[in-house]
């Protein structure tokens, strides 16, 4: 059996399974006359809105802006790969009684989706954040190895081989990477905490114009980077996920990986690529993403010398990050403190 017929297989009984949960909680919020009208600015008894988020970039938009009048949780467990997570009953229970249910997309979260479509909007509030932000899809990002004819003659002798296995493009996730496409994503989760909570919306207001004006501090330093770095190139050791700063950011790169799928893993031709790149071209750091074992990244280290270097893509955090209380803007900052050194 094909993989391709595996997964729609696994795709469509997970829909059924969002399904009857999704009549399971219609029945009981009917039972307990738990529902909600979102359009009366509804609050909980301690008189914040519930807001529940699937990923880290919006929970910390999130509490950021609303502060004070939000109790704001993360779908996503600390330390969890967002592209391997399954959501349990009761986190569809607990988006079911929330106020307001903040997602990035079909892209990046198809479970949240599903759990999106599954809610009564009369009485949650559903913000798709990455609305109003151009996505860029993942075969944009291509580009061409520096041995691009070995690189063609590895793929010619192994298209049989991987014929089922073809990794299918799809858009870029990562939206938040660009900071311009944070400002978008943080006017959409402002809209609707306005919306939610008419009452406190100059401070929703105000909360956002703060963190906005944060991000564009961190946008200018990351422009900076670039201009004053001593080469415009970086190399990434681990599934890519960088398109939007990449091209926010006026950068080149290499990559082993070809996306951030988790269906697909480097030849050994993409690797010899890489590591012939980075000693071609003196390049002494390699990168990789977070919550991830660098096992690739290390190989080509060994292989190149290269020092090792984390980058994250900000999806979510380990525990003791998420306990510490970091924010999307300490990441970034830490990104801007490797970028500048992978520049040197």
């Amino acid at each position: 059996m094909k993989l391709s017929s595996i997964k729609e297989g696994e795709c469509e009984m997970k829909r059924r399974i969002y399904l009857v949960f999704g009549i399971v909680i219609c029945f009981l919020m009917m039972m307990t006359g738990c529902g909600r009208n979102i359009s009366a600015g509804n609050e909980t008894s301690s008189g914040k809105l519930t807001v529940v988020t699937t990923l880290f970039p919006q929970y910390d938009f999130a509490r950021q802006i609303g502060g004070e009048y939000a109790d704001v949780s993360l779908v996503l467990l600390p330390g969890m790969e967002s592209h391997m997570y399954d959501p349990t009953p009761g986190d569809m229970i607990r988006i079911s009684e929330a106020d307001m249910f903040i997602y990035t997309g079909a892209e990046m979260e198809p479970w949240a989706q599903e759990l999106a479509d599954s809610v009564d909007m009369t009485k949650v509030q559903v913000v798709d954040a990455s609305s109003g932000v151009s996505m860029m899809k993942e075969e944009d990002e291509e580009h061409e190895h520096a041995d691009s004819e070995e690189a063609s003659a590895h793929e010619d002798e192994n298209s049989h081989d991987h014929a089922g296995h073809h990794h299918e493009h799809t858009y870029d996730p990562h939206i938040w990477l660009d900071m311009q496409n944070a400002v978008q994503m943080i006017r959409n989760i402002e809209d609707a905490f306005c919306k939610a909570d008419p009452e406190h919306k100059e401070v929703y207001q105000a909360n956002a114009e703060a963190y906005i004006e944060k991000l564009n501090v961190l946008d200018a330093e990351l422009k900076e980077i670039v201009s004053e770095g001593s080469r415009r190139d970086i190399v990434f050791g681990g599934r890519f996920a960088y398109g939007y700063f990449i091209h926010g950011y006026g950068l080149e790169y290499e990559s082993v990986y070809d996306s951030c799928s988790a269906d697909t893993e480097p030849s050994m031709a993409q690797m010899a690529d890489v590591i012939n790149y980075m000693k071609e071209h003196h390049v002494k750091y390699i990168l990789y993403e977070e919550l991830s074992t660098p096992n690739v990244a290390r190989a080509i280290a060994d292989a190149t010398g290269a020092q090792m270097l984390m980058f994250s893509t900000c999806h979510n955090v380990a525990k003791d990050e998420f306990e510490s209380g970091i924010t999307f803007i300490d990441l970034m900052q830490q990104n801007a403190d490797t970028l500048r050194k992978a520049l040197e």
